[in-house]
């Protein structure tokens, strides 16, 4: 194969697609239920499976999106881990395809080349929880790239309000999956009154309109599921907005430093930052308007990413769509400079395209996928433990789980948890121990599962429940750092 077809196939994007479904597959397929799949899987079975809804019977801080794809999964799968990471393994390719079209209408064929081989890959990282395809800013990021992209595409089209109304339900379906997407929705509005070029008021006003409109529709689409099961619009609010306020939402202030320190000064990210450079030489860049509108959405996505001050490598992902684009068009602005003035042959993009894909592989991830294809043994002490659970409870027993990390478990088991707060991250003040107590007293579990100290720090749940506990359970057996208490 000659030069020539080479870097056309390289630059093909259903290439580029078929790499990153390798690449995905690979870190993705045997890794072990990680704990908040668990969390989701939970609120999924007993909702499917026992009518227990999110918000009143289950609590966790999330829009009720990665719930229904759970509960879905559940009622057509059981318990599994497949089928939603199936749909997120969907939703990061075509949210990289978007990425292309996007840096295509902004700049050129090969700036989205660029651009989708950069999201692809950062989105692999094990600093972007890459093996972690499932997660719900997989799905965010899909949809609200493609608000994007509809807003772009909308100037040039008679049905542009169509396209604007299309961006708002997409902005809104991303908003179902998590909270935060609402700093890029904001980011999306700007963008819009920045960059369409219309002299008419009204049109903008309009636009305005449509979005605000298709953003209401689809959250309005998205939590009817769980109106339908018998939560109301107040317990949605608390469950899913007021819970941000739970100190379990949001991290202490030098967390916060440290992860932003870590995540933007010492990780990988860092390399891509002399590449802004390439700005200064190019400053005619800033009379695009879409270019300048990517800094618009950037800099919503940045807001996001810190808010919490948790810097979970997933959450990072918000941000990969627009950066990925940026560094997309300079990069190919660099080099289509270098082309014109004839300082290097076409075929050396070959030669930057490989060196740009072999240095952005997640190395420790696809050295730990290949791992169970070779024969390796995995061990996935959290699915024992959930069949160690079922198989020493009856169907109609209730257990419950102290730790944040056991969700997992808890998942496998096939069990009820006593209390709807069966993890123990939002258990902070009295308000919710007093809840779980009376959980606790109204469905007494059969089993209690506890840290034990050699596994890590035990939860204190307060002298209360633990005075309860004491009184009513004893100590039975200890199993994969988890001391088993039973009645007495």
């Amino acid at each position: 194969m000659n030069r020539n077809k080479i870097l056309t196939v390289l630059t093909n994007p259903f290439f580029v697609i078929l790499l990153l479904l390798f690449i995905n597959l690979i870190i993705s397929t045997f890794s072990p239920m990680n704990n908040d799949e668990g969390m989701w899987c939970y609120i999924g079975r007993v909702w499917s499976q026992h009518g227990i809804p999110p918000y009143t019977g289950t609590v966790e801080n999330k829009t009720p999106g990665i719930f229904e794809l759970h509960a879905l999964s559940n009622f057509l799968f059981g318990i599994n881990v497949f089928f939603v990471r199936g749909l997120g393994l969907i939703a990061v390719l075509l949210s990289a395809f978007t990425v292309y079209l996007i840096g295509k209408e902004i700049h050129s064929h090969l700036a989205g080349i660029f651009s989708m081989y950069l999201f692809g890959l950062i989105s692999t990282w094990g600093m972007s929880n890459g093996i972690f395809i499932s997660h719900t800013e997989v799905f965010m990021v899909l949809f609200s790239t493609l608000s994007f992209h509809f807003v772009i595409k909308a100037e040039k089209s008679i049905n542009w309000k169509y396209r604007i109304f299309m961006a708002g339900i997409f902005m809104g379906f991303a908003i179902a999956f998590k909270q935060i997407a609402i700093t890029t929705a904001f980011g999306l509005l700007l963008f819009y009154l920045y960059t369409f070029s219309t002299d008419r008021k009204q049109h903008k006003i309009t636009g305005i309109l449509l979005l605000g409109m298709g953003c209401f529709i689809s959250t309005c689409v998205s939590i009817l599921p769980i109106l339908a099961s018998g939560v109301t619009i107040k317990e949605y609010i608390d469950g899913a907005w007021l819970i941000l306020l739970n100190s379990g939402s949001s991290s202490t202030l030098s967390a916060h430093i440290s992860g932003f320190i870590n995540v933007f000064v010492f990780s990988r990210f860092a390399f891509f930052y002399p590449f802004l450079f390439i700005l200064y030489w190019h400053r005619d860049l800033l009379k695009n308007r879409y270019f300048v509108g990517l800094f618009i959405w950037i800099l919503f996505d940045f807001i996001g990413v810190i808010s919490s001050g948790y810097y979970y490598g997933h959450q990072f992902r918000q941000l990969i769509p627009s950066f990925s684009i940026i560094i997309g068009i300079l990069l190919t602005t660099f080099i289509s400079g270098l082309l014109n003035q004839n300082k290097i042959k076409s075929s050396y993009l070959i030669v930057v395209l490989s060196v740009i894909f072999v240095i952005m592989l997640p190395f420790k991830s696809l050295y730990l996928g290949i791992g169970p294809l070779l024969g390796k043994t995995q061990n996935n002490p959290d699915k024992e433990l959930g069949i160690w659970i079922n198989k020493n409870t009856t169907k109609n027993d209730y257990v419950y789980l102290i730790d944040i990390s056991s969700s997992p478990a808890l998942a496998y088991s096939d069990r009820i948890s006593s209390s709807k707060y069966f993890n123990s991250i939002f258990i902070t003040t009295d308000k919710e121990r007093n809840i779980v107590l009376t959980d606790l007293i109204s469905k007494p579990p059969a089993i209690i599962l506890k840290q034990n100290s050699a596994s890590g720090s035990p939860i204190h749940m307060g002298p209360e429940i633990e005075k309860w506990i004491s009184l009513h359970y004893t100590f039975d057996t200890e199993k994969y750092g988890y001391d088993i208490l039973k009645k007495k």
